[in-house]
C-alpha cells in the first residue's frame, strides 16, 4: 500500500490513535517512578495518573474544538474518541499484578509493565503511520521514533526521581 493507493485515515481513527499512544506514554512513565511502592500504591496511581490526563485533555480537546456543534455534543465526542488513553493502562497493570502474584518482585514486574506499555505505544504508533499511507521506510521510521520516544521519557523521569 502506498500514499497514493491508502485509504485517507479519518480524523476520529487518527484521534483514538493518538489518544492510545499518548496514554501508553503516560503510563510508562508513571510505572517507572513506583519503584519503591507496593502493589495497591502502583494501581492506584497509574490507573488516577491516566485519568487525570484523560480528563485534562478531553477538556483541552474540547475547548480547542472548532466544530460547530453543542458543547455536550464536542465532549462527548472527545470523551469517545479519548477512551484509549484510559484502556492502554489495563494491560500493563495486569502484567505487573499477574506477575506480582506469581512471585516476581514489584521492580522487576515494574519494567515489565513498562515495556508493555512501550511496546504498546511501538505498535500503536506504526499501525497509525501504515494506515496514513506510509512507505516502510516512514513506517519503520516512526516505531522507531516511538521506541526512542518511549526511552527519552523514561530516561527523563529516572532522573528526576
Amino acid at each position: 500500500m502506498t500514499a497514493t493507493t491508502a485509504k485517507p485515515l479519518g480524523h476520529i481513527a487518527a484521534e483514538r490513535i493518538s489518544a492510545g499512544c499518548y496514554g501508553a506514554l503516560v503510563s510508562a512513565s508513571t510505572l517507572v517512578g513506583l519503584g519503591s511502592s507496593d502493589l495497591g500504591v502502583v494501581i492506584a496511581v497509574v490507573a488516577l495518573t491516566n485519568v487525570v490526563y484523560f480528563a485534562t485533555h478531553v477538556f483541552a480537546y474540547s475547548v480547542g474544538d472548532t466544530s460547530s456543534e453543542r458543547p455536550s455534543k464536542i465532549v462527548a465526542h472527545h470523551l469517545r474518541v479519548s477512551a484509549p488513553m484510559v484502556s492502554v493502562t489495563f494491560l500493563p497493570l495486569l502484567v505487573v499484578v499477574v506477575l506480582v502474584a506469581f512471585g516476581v518482585d514489584l521492580p522487576t514486574a515494574l519494567l515489565w509493565g513498562v515495556g508493555v506499555a512501550m511496546s504498546y505505544l511501538v505498535v500503536v504508533a506504526t499501525a497509525g503511520a501504515r494506515l496514513r499511507g506510509y512507505s516502510v521506510l516512514g513506517v519503520v521510521l516512526t516505531a522507531i521514533g516511538a521506541a526512542l520516544m518511549s526511552a527519552l521519557l523514561i530516561v527523563a523521569k529516572l532522573l528526576l526521581h
